[in-house]
């Protein structure tokens, strides 16, 4: 009788390893995001010499999703076939944006006015990149989308595994 209790607590012990495992060797739980934004600038500085603006369309690729490095031991707790599992918040890890997916829409400069040069063409990119990357609605919506695709991921990781109990929860929420 003891010999089959040590045999099944080394067994229990082998299974929780085994699965720390194979999520500590999972991929990157992700989602990925296509937004098109329209980037304007208008120089009014000189306004009384006339027009100077410039509008670009931009598509530009965000991808979202878990970072395995930050889980921790402490954070996959297993009995029997019941595993509790906490992941580190799902962070934007890139965004990007083709040249091929910058289109100048549209541009205006008044005969008395200099034309716009490729730093500033830079300068104005640069910034609508930065309203993308800060634009807090779009970030709230991936991250809700990588949390669920996250927990999809580890509930059909964890089922194929054996456990019938799962439960997945973030750090830091409340």
């Amino acid at each position: 009788m003891i010999v089959a209790m040590l045999l099944c607590v080394a067994s229990c012990a082998k299974e929780e390893q085994n699965i720390k495992h194979k999520i500590k060797k999972a991929e990157l739980g992700t989602v990925e995001y296509t937004v098109r934004q329209i980037i304007r600038n208008s120089d009014d500085s000189w306004s009384f010499f006339g027009d100077r603006k410039v509008l670009f369309s931009v598509k530009a690729t965000l991808k979202a999703g878990i970072d395995l490095d930050k889980l921790s031991e402490e954070d996959i707790r297993v009995r029997g076939e019941r595993i509790a599992l906490t992941l580190p918040q799902p962070e934007i890890v890139a965004l990007n944006i083709k040249p091929d997916d910058i289109k100048l829409a549209y541009a205006k400069v008044s005969a008395l006015r200099s034309e716009y040069t490729q730093k500033e063409y830079d300068e104005i990119l640069t910034a609508g990149e930065k309203s993308i990357r800060n634009d807090e609605t779009l970030r709230a919506n991936i991250i809700e989308d990588a949390k669920a695709n996250a927990i999809e991921f580890f509930e059909i990781l964890l089922r194929a595994s054996g456990y019938t109990e799962i439960e997945i929860d973030f750090k830091g929420n409340i």
